[in-house]
């Protein structure tokens, strides 16, 4: 703990590297599944590497193949961190948020075997009754209740040289076994000789270059004890039965044919079983429910025709002379109401029908009224030019005097309200000088921006950003502004499209400008 610093780091837990461990990953919304490689896991987590990178924050379903028994661990847990670029690109974490108690003692049993694998074993020395010296060993695992010890034996390790004191030959150790008898074990050494001429020739054609002595022979010497036997459990090294040895070694022909009439036998007594199963019972079942619906239709069929045949038909009763004239009188008060609502409505399609003409005689004047119009207008210019004249000079002189007061116009005038030819314009900005009291909207892009290419348009206008591409969207400077339609700024390839659209019937004055890495947009309100 660092009291200094004022804070304290807690121990690191062990993780347990997954080597050639295929992991299943099912991401949560989706049916498909895909493969990653374990990197290592720990109590809480899981690190792998795959050739698809899940997003930071994403629900995965995952399933391993646990290595030492070989029984699926699921897990569900959350994405923490994942590297995009590096050394290490591919690889990502997930903790744990959905793990059952199962799996969870399962990946804690992984990670303790690992720590003892990886750990060295403490020894621990027994002094065993009958025995000089004692018995240095490597303790496996202990307990308040037991304790396991291994010891290894090199002395007796395969291959090594022995020698047979009693008729001198020399041989080497084959094979190690451990016996039982009763409560005494037994120790098994199988030693195979070396040929003799074999080792004549060897010595004949070795010995002049030889000049190294033969190392000494193994030796084992066993002294009975003289002390009482006790039980208690000994390291075991290994123990063969000979039975199942034998067994496997019988031919395997033999052995797959026993499997076959086994095999055959089972299957040809369960098709016996289902077989009488399904004649015996199921067929006589099945038989009689049959037969009986095939009666119950019957008797429904039987019954239904003689409800028809016995129905009585109905009789036409003559009507009196007083629900004639009832009928009478009421098939005219229905036409008449009919008549009405058919007045109604002529007389409503007959108002709309005048209204429509109204409206469009009001919006578009009729061209024989204007013609008229003009034709009243020539007569009395030609009757009276000169009435006509002193009226046309002193609003001639009006107009003139009113111009001078404004002073002079400029020769590109455009007057207001009318739509802007199409121009193009290239530079750093365009559109008005200055916009006073107008809204500024500033997109920014992945590079300076140095030059604008745009096009002035009657309803809006275009720019294009030559070698920038936008990272802000235009969609709300129409959501802000009343006047802008529509608004977008599109990344095409290595350059950026901007479009504005006014609302039908509004031209605001505008101003684009470059300011580094990004434009900005001064619409008036």
């Amino acid at each position: 703990m660092n009291t200094s610093a004022g804070y304290y780091q807690a121990p690191r837990q062990p993780r347990v590297p997954l080597d050639e461990v295929l992991i299943k990953l099912h991401p949560e919304g989706f049916h498909q599944e895909f493969e990653a490689d374990g990197i290592n896991m720990g109590s809480g987590g899981l690190s792998m590497r795959a050739s698809v990178l899940p997003e930071v924050g994403s629900v995965l379903r995952c399933q391993l193949d646990n290595p030492i028994g070989g029984e699926a661990i699921e897990m569900i847990g959350r994405v923490v961190w994942a590297h995009e670029s590096g050394p290490h690109v591919g690889e990502f974490g997930i903790r744990f948020t959905d793990l059952s108690d199962r799996d969870q003692t399962r990946i804690e049993a992984l990670i303790q075997r690992w720590g003892r694998a990886t750990a060295t074993a403490p020894l621990v020395q027994l002094q065993l009754d009958g025995v000089g010296s004692p018995i240095v060993a490597e303790v496996r695992s202990e307990t308040e209740a037991a304790l396991c010890v291994e010891q290894p034996l090199p002395f007796l390790a395969i291959g090594a040289s022995v020698l047979n004191e009693s008729s001198g030959r020399r041989g080497h150790l084959e094979a190690v076994e451990l016996k039982m008898d009763e409560i005494t074990p037994r120790l098994v050494l199988s030693i195979g000789y070396e040929l003799e001429e074999a080792s004549a020739d060897s010595a004949s054609s070795e010995g002049d270059r030889d000049t190294l002595p033969d190392d000494a022979p193994l030796k084992i010497r066993v002294q009975p004890s003289g002390h009482e036997e006790r039980m208690h459990d000994t390291p075991r090294i290994v123990c063969y039965d000979r039975e199942s040895e034998t067994a496997d070694q019988e031919p395997l022909r033999e052995r797959f044919s026993g499997y076959s009439r086994y095999a055959s036998e089972r299957f040809s007594s369960s098709v016996e079983n289902v077989r009488s199963a399904l004649l015996d019972r199921l067929v006589p079942h099945v038989t009689s429910n049959v037969r009986e619906l095939f009666g119950l239709l019957g008797r429904f069929v039987a019954a239904l025709r003689s409800q028809l045949d016995d129905k009585p038909r109905r009789k036409q009763v003559p009507r009196s002379e007083a629900a004639r004239a009832h009928l009478k009188n009421t098939r005219r008060s229905r036409r008449r109401y009919l008549l009405l609502a058919a007045m109604v409505c002529g007389i409503v399609a007959a108002g709309w029908g005048v209204y429509l003409w109204a409206a469009a005689g009001a919006t578009e004047p009729d061209a024989d009224t204007v013609t008229e119009a003009n034709a009243e207008a020539g007569i009395e210019a030609g009757k009276a030019p000169a009435e006509i004249r002193p009226e046309v000079e002193s609003d001639t002189k009006t107009a003139e005097v009113t111009a001078k007061a404004k002073g002079p116009r400029p020769s590109d005038y455009v007057p207001q309200g009318a739509p802007l030819p199409p121009k193009d314009v290239r530079g750093s900005a365009f559109g008005a000088d200055a916009v006073e009291g107008g809204e500024k909207y500033v997109l920014r892009m992945s590079n300076p921006v140095s030059v604008l290419d745009g096009i002035m348009e009657e309803d809006g206008f275009s720019v294009t950003i030559p070698g920038s591409l936008s990272l802000s969207r235009a969609g709300p400077i129409a959501a802000a502004h009343p006047d802008v339609e529509h608004a977008s700024i599109l990344n095409r390839g290595d350059f950026s499209e901007l479009t504005l659209r006014f609302v039908a019937g509004r031209h605001p004055a505008y101003r684009v400008e470059a300011r580094g890495p990004a434009i900005e947009i001064t619409v008036a309100r």
